[in-house]
């Protein structure tokens, strides 16, 4: 079983890598952050779990989730485009599952014929569906987790799906956790003779958990197979009971520094929880992600 699991994965990244050129790439929605929590400490959340978004950024970490989770983000973006993430988790023993769904809509769009008349209007969306499995092996302070994916864009009349994986892997040490994971492994998507591969990123990340000071630094790297490295700092810093402050920065824009930044906030009460987070932007706006999350 686990050499077919090899040759299935060395299968799916061939498959990824031939269709990974500079400038082709589609689904590119995959490489939005989701959640309002992971958002604000800079996207460093390759190590961090616990959290349901936790899964999204490297599946191992479904596994420290509790006995039932639920959250949902939406985020407005520029003029009236938006995406948002619904997703639900559950643990069995060691074992975690979960159900995602992922959606970025476009808004309407102006279209032209070939001799730039009869002006129509449409629309364009993307859609995910995400199905996450992880493992705790307690006595090796590991966890290993894999997610499945199914993405659906559609653009006026056409449309075109792809199936794709992620895999991560997590390891404990006494204070500092570290992450690695390989995320949106699988074939592009073709609409009629045009084809574009996914966006296949590999991830490193550590964070690191201090005695008596209710501070967690993070750290992630990602590595885009068709663009250059990104790194990734975040940290949050717990006020009582019931509040986080939590602020990292992206070095991805080249809108300056400030397009760097992150920044944002979170409270729970009763397994209730609420968060935000900031992007800034200059010439496109900045985005604003609002979440809202269940424990149980």
């Amino acid at each position: 079983m686990k050499k077919i699991f090899h040759i299935l994965l060395l299968a799916a990244l061939a498959s990824s890598l031939k269709a990974m050129t500079p400038g082709e790439k589609s689904g590119v929605f995959l490489t939005l952050p989701q959640g309002a929590r992971p958002t604000a400490m800079g996207e460093a959340f390759c190590a961090v779990t616990g959290d349901i978004y936790s899964s999204y950024w490297n599946p191992a970490g479904l596994a420290d989730l509790g006995r039932m989770t639920f959250g949902a983000s939406m985020a407005p973006t520029y003029l009236d485009m938006y995406y948002g993430y619904l997703a639900g988790a559950t643990a069995i023993g060691q074992n975690a599952f979960s159900l995602a769904l992922s959606h970025f809509n476009y808004g309407d769009m102006i279209g032209l014929d070939e001799h730039a008349r009869n002006q129509t209007v449409f629309n364009g969306s993307d859609l995910g569906i995400i199905a996450g499995y992880a493992r705790k092996f307690p006595g090796k302070k590991l966890q290993a987790g894999v997610n499945a994916k199914i993405l659906h864009e559609a653009i006026e009349q056409e449309s075109a799906t792809s199936v794709m994986f992620d895999i991560g892997t997590i390891k404990k040490f006494q204070r500092i956790t570290l992450g690695s994971a390989l995320r949106n492994i699988g074939p592009g998507l073709n609409f009629h003779d045009e084809s574009g591969g996914m966006p296949l990123t590999f991830s490193l990340g550590a964070t690191y958990y201090f005695y008596n000071t209710p501070l967690v630094p993070a750290i992630s790297v990602d590595v885009p197979m068709d663009d250059t490295p990104v790194l990734s700092l975040g940290a949050e810093y717990s006020l009582g009971q019931y509040l986080a402050l939590r602020a990292g920065l992206k070095t991805e824009r080249d809108e300056g520094f400030l397009s760097w930044m992150r920044f944002g906030f979170g409270t729970a009460i009763r397994g209730i929880s609420v968060d935000y987070a900031m992007i800034p932007g200059k010439d496109l706006g900045s985005t604003h992600m609002f979440s809202i999350g269940y424990r149980k």
